[in-house]
């Protein structure tokens, strides 16, 4: 029987600089859903230590923002 999946939300970007904390303000407003399964992580920016909770998890969301 397969198990429920788990699903990780990153979001990233510094909130001090106005659009760039659209990642973060967005994982927040997620996280006060308590979604089941749904594990949310903010940063500045991606790291390679993210890579260690990207393979614990069946699907991942990455949340940035650009003005471009």
């Amino acid at each position: 029987m397969m198990g429920a999946r788990r699903t990780l939300l990153i979001g990233y970007g510094n909130p001090a600089r106005g659009d760039d904390g659209l990642g973060p303000a967005l994982a927040d407003a997620v996280e006060r859903l308590e979604l089941p399964g749904v594990t949310i992580e903010t940063d500045y920016q991606l790291a390679a230590e993210h890579a260690v909770a990207v393979g614990e998890h069946d699907a991942v969301v990455f949340v940035d923002a650009t003005v471009a």
